[in-house]
This record gives structure tokens, sequence and C-alpha cells, in this order.
């Protein structure tokens, strides 16, 4: 089930929040549920993806793009997501979010979001490649850097991030089917 509780309350917090650069790292607490939990009583890996669409719509209102988007009944959509489990994250254990846009390319913006133990041991990292959308078709960054007022131009993203943008062009689409 959806947390929508812990959402309202997500962004209900978030409007409370101080403004950021749009390049600065949102930082944010939380506790692991009972409901979070899988079979294994360890956080489950969807819910780990759940929780880090906090983390971005948080950071989205503090940049200012939650009420552009509102403004312009744009949306804010994944587009594709590479993620790494590393350590488990239990029960009623408390976790630092740490999200950051890393920059963007001509139609989508690329955020690394990290999960921290309070040793300070990554739990978890993902990066997602995101789009603002309009009419299912993705609004091109450079219009929605001119609409926040932030500068267009892309700060040069690391080669890991390059990489993998190369290596998802190669990928097939639409998909082969699997038999």
């Amino acid at each position: 089930m959806y947390p929508w509780i812990r959402l309202a309350s997500a962004l209900v917090k978030g409007r409370s929040l101080p403004p950021m650069d749009v390049l600065d790292t949102h930082v944010s607490q939380h506790r692991v549920s009972l409901l979070d939990c899988d079979i294994f009583m360890e956080m489950n890996n969807g819910r780990i993806m759940t929780m880090y669409e906090f983390g971005r719509f948080q950071m989205a209102q503090r940049v200012g793009l939650a009420p552009l988007l509102r403004e312009k009944g744009w949306g804010f959509a994944v587009a594709g997501a590479s993620v790494r489990y590393r350590k488990r994250l239990v029960p009623f254990e408390r976790y630092e979010m740490r999200t950051r846009m890393c920059g963007w390319d001509e139609r989508f913006s690329y955020f690394e979001q990290g999960m921290f133990k309070t040793s300070g041991e990554c739990a978890n990292h993902v990066l997602f490649r995101t789009a603002v959308v309009a009419n299912h078709r993705a609004v091109p960054m450079t219009e929605v850097a001119e609409a926040m007022g932030t500068d267009p131009t892309s700060p040069e993203l690391p080669q890991w991030i390059t990489a993998w943008i190369e290596a998802e062009g190669q990928r097939p689409w639409p998909p082969m089917t699997v038999t």
C-alpha cells in the first residue's frame, strides 16, 4: 500500500524548509517502519524507491520546481534508474536520505540519491533519470531551467553518469519479447 499519509507529511514539511539552489544537496531524516519491510524484516526494495520519491518531491519544493509544475500543468516523471543495494535497513532503524541533482541534458535531469545509516555507511544508492513532462512529451530542460530562473547550462555530468547514459542508449526499445 502506498504511504499516502507519510507523503502528505513529507510535502507539508517540505513547504517549511528553506529554499535551496538546484545543485545543492537536500538531506532528510527517516525511520524504517514495519510497513516498509518485507518477509526478511528489512526495508523492501520497492519501498526504498518510494522513499526516494519523497526526497525528490521535497527537493522540488525547495528549489522552486514544485510550484512551477502546478502553475504550468507539468508533471515530474522517472525515465530510468540504476540502483545498488549494499546494507540492510531494518525495522525502526534511523537513516538519512541525501538527494542531489547532478545535472541535465536536452531532455532529462539526473538525480543521485543515497540512504545512509547512522554509522555513515551507505545502505543503498540510486541514479535517477527524470523528465518534466507535458502533453506526453519531455519539456526541454533549458525551458525548465529558464522558467525556474536557473542558468540553463548544466554542470558537466560525472563520467560514471555519462557512461550509464551511453549504455542505456544501446539498450533496445521496445524490449525483445521474453520466451
